[in-house]
């Protein structure tokens, strides 16, 4: 869509207004809903005291690829039912996939997946909204782990083309253990471990490091619950601009950039551990490439830790900024192999005019090896080797606000004078939690229009003593999340921490009341809505 455009939104008549979120890339332009301003992926509340349309204008130098409209009311509610269905090996359904494909969901009637204990070595993806996955051991002191070895080479031809090096080798966006597609909106977890053996169980020689995600979320209102998710390299994607993800507890393993994507994350009380590879002595936690619109990742009250193979040489960087890079031109060789020709520090790459990565730390604990300069610069390397900051810096949106250390102490940013990028903080308790208002605002949580009911994080069945083994604790006994870390074996409890408190309450309904997306229709006039998946 190019600058002039008007698209005419039609909008029923609807108590409490509704929400309207333009979904795609702009690339230059400026977009606005019924006259004021907005930015792609984020909602816009709209009255709707009587039937109309409401024009979406696109103008400025550039253009705007739409893929979708979203249109959320406030009044078009009902509160969601469920059906759940076993899987296991002497359950309805041998494998998690089966179970998927044999049954229709919905956000109003959701299929919760009963999973027993064990093993599933599948690669799974969620294509219909309304899922659950939930651990039938309540307690989850016995892991439901769904595993597999897919991964990305990052080896191409030439002319830049991807080339894949075996039947495994899917590329970044496609290797993952398990996906949650686009279309499968309100996916929910509990007590589930996610995770890719690659670089964990196998290959883990020198050397032989490399992308491989575990778990990719694409969808909107994904909500994990004690779950963990385990792998190296890439290991939790969130993808989908003004996608909203919410991790609830639980534990993130990885080693370079394990955390990444452009989707709206919030952690709260979650551990994030950065594990030993050969040959390696440093790594980064995340890799946002967040949309200026976005919120980021956010990390609240958790836990950062460290393997402890690394002894005093780690290099634990909070992170890098993905894709808010500078302008450059880059020579690829023949083997596919590429460097850097030439840059312009000045100039913003115009691939990545809306990407301005954000990621932020909020009252959370800090390893002794993260280093005096917290995060990384994003880099390239020219023709010799050496390696080039093409970070564009104005844009990274990098903040470590009261971070403490194991011990409790605040960490002083007096003691830290050469931070790389973004902003150290160590505000009063108000402030602490005025930002956490302020943060859980933005990214959309609460009961209005627009806004996602985040689920209370009951389990979605009740306690089976025929999932739990003789003598293993009841629900309700604390245990120590990311329990043998790596292995597979322990999930975290169900019981264990808890989301923020500011939150709106949810009440106490078995599962959460999820928002319906509503695709209207007036006078004839049918809004289809889709997307168009993103690539690394």
């Amino acid at each position: 869509m190019n600058s002039g455009t008007i698209l005419y939104v039609p909008v029923a008549k609807a108590e409490g207004g509704a929400t309207i979120t333009v979904q795609g890339q702009a690339y230059g332009a400026t977009l606005s809903l019924d006259g004021n301003a907005i930015s792609t992926g984020t909602g816009t509340v709209v009255a709707t005291d009587s039937v109309r349309y409401v024009p979406i204008a696109v103008a400025g130098t550039g253009s705007l690829y739409l893929t979708g409209i979203v249109i959320d009311y406030a009044s078009d509610r009902p509160a969601a039912t469920s059906h759940v269905v076993t899987v296991g090996p002497n359950e309805q359904y041998p494998t998690i996939q089966a179970a998927l494909d044999a049954n229709d969901s919905s956000e109003t009637n959701r299929l919760v997946l009963k999973i027993a204990p064990g093993d599933y070595r599948e690669k799974v993806t969620v294509t219909k909204p309304g899922v659950t996955f939930a651990n039938a051991d309540v307690t989850a002191k016995r892991a439901v782990t769904i595993r597999a070895s897919y991964y990305s080479s990052n080896t191409f031809d030439a002319n830049g083309v991807f080339v894949p090096q075996d039947d495994h080798d899917l590329g970044t966006d496609k290797c993952a253990t398990v996906t949650i597609a686009a279309g499968a909106t309100g996916f929910a977890a509990y007590g589930i471990t996610f995770q890719n053996d690659y670089n964990v169980t196998d290959h883990t020689a020198a050397g032989e490091q490399t992308p491989a995600v575990a778990l990719n979320t694409k969808a909107d209102k994904v909500y994990l619950k004690n779950s963990r998710v385990i792998g190296r390299q890439d290991t939790l994607y969130v993808q989908g601009t003004g996608n909203r993800v919410y991790v609830d507890g639980g534990y993130v393993e990885g080693t370079v950039d394990f955390v990444f994507g452009d989707a709206n994350a919030y952690f709260t009380g979650t551990q994030l551990h950065m594990a030993a590879f050969p040959g390696k002595n440093n790594g980064y936690f995340t890799a946002a490439n967040t949309g200026k619109a976005g919120v980021g990742l956010v990390f609240d009250r958790c836990d950062l830790t460290v393997s402890p193979e690394y002894g005093g040489k780690a290099h634990a960087s909070l992170g890098r900024p993905w894709q808010t890079v500078i302008a450059t031109t880059t020579h690829r060789n023949a083997d596919g192999s590429s460097y850097l020709e030439s840059w312009d520090a000045s100039t913003k790459d115009p691939k990545y005019a809306d990407v301005s990565s954000a990621v932020t730390y909020l009252d959370s604990t800090m390893p002794d090896q993260v280093p005096a300069t917290r995060w990384n610069v994003w880099t390239g390397k020219d023709k010799n080797g050496k390696s080039v900051d093409v970070t564009y810096h104005a844009d990274v949106r990098f903040r470590e606000i009261a971070s403490h250390a194991a011990d409790g102490t605040l960490l002083d940013p007096a003691d830290y004078k050469n931070i790389v990028l973004g902003t150290m903080e160590n505000p009063s308790a108000d402030e602490v939690a005025a930002v956490r208002a302020q943060l859980i605002a933005k990214l959309g949580f609460g009961d209005g229009a627009g806004l996602w009911t985040v689920p209370d994080g009951s389990w979605p069945f009740a306690y089976d003593a025929n999932y739990t083994k003789p003598g293993e604790p009841v629900p309700g006994t604390p245990t120590t999340p990311g329990a043998g870390q790596g292995t597979g074996q322990d999930s975290a409890d169900a019981n264990g921490a808890n989301k923020a408190d500011t939150l709106p309450s949810t009440g106490s309904a078995v599962l959460g009341v999820v928002i319906a997306v509503v695709v209207l229709a007036v006078a004839g006039i049918a809004l289809v809505l889709f997307r168009r998946s993103r690539r690394r």
